[in-house]
């Protein structure tokens, strides 16, 4: 289990909380209790009683949707720095999606009662917390442009860079923690093809493929593939 402290900078590293003022980043993380999840084990579900937010700080979730009649079924995956949970404390409604851990992780929570509390002492917190949504909507206008693409391999190789946080930058190899079925339903193609896809960026030295991983090794090589 990671120590406090480096936890603590994980997330003061990477994402939303980095951009927030000193004193906030401080009160948000006094508050915080680091907790772990095995593999395959719920953080939250769809339509789950509202709570605290979670921030990843080790390991990678799945997260899950379930619009209107369909799913839930898996739509992005996301990496430390990557925090959820605001949407539940701003409404105090249930959850809109569900978060799975999708191999051994770390994640830092921030009950509802802390959240409370940091807002009481600063009402002006409530601009910070609001710029997590800020990212997720960021999130969502890039899925929404990988499937505008309408060359299929092109619009696979879009939604694999986005689920390993390689698109429009990071060029650093990634392990993605998705299946094939998975990987196609979300890029909207048949299962069939998208074997057929991975396989030949495993033989060009793309990819490497495992069961339910896939290791993006060139993800620069793969962007150039977008605008060939």
């Amino acid at each position: 289990m990671l120590e406090k402290d480096a936890a603590h900078q994980i997330a003061l590293d990477a994402g939303w909380l980095r951009r927030t003022p000193p004193p906030f980043q401080r009160a948000v993380l006094e508050r915080c209790r680091l907790e772990q999840f095995a593999a395959g084990t719920p953080v939250y579900s769809v339509g789950d009683e509202p709570g605290g937010m979670f921030g990843i700080v080790s390991g990678c979730l799945g997260v899950s949707v379930a619009p209107r009649e369909s799913g839930p079924y898996l739509a992005h995956l996301a990496l430390p720095g990557t925090w959820f949970g605001e949407a539940a404390a701003f409404t105090r409604q249930p959850r809109r999606v569900g978060l799975i851990a999708s191999r051994d992780s770390e994640l830092l929570h921030l009950s509802l009662r802390a959240i409370d509390d940091i807002v009481r002492r600063d009402p002006v917190a409530w601009r910070y917390f609001g710029l997590i949504t800020i990212d997720h909507l960021a999130v969502a206008v890039a899925g929404s442009d990988a499937l505008m693409i309408r060359d299929h391999f092109k619009r696979f190789i879009a939604v694999l860079l986005r689920l390993g946080n390689t698109r429009p930058q990071n060029g650093e190899p990634i392990q993605v923690d998705v299946s094939h079925e998975d990987l196609a339903h979300m890029a909207n193609v048949a299962r069939t093809t998208a074997g057929a896809i991975l396989r030949k960026l495993e033989v060009e030295g793309h990819v490497v493929l495992a069961y339910r991983r896939i290791k993006i090794l060139a993800p620069d090589a793969l962007r150039r593939k977008l605008r060939d």
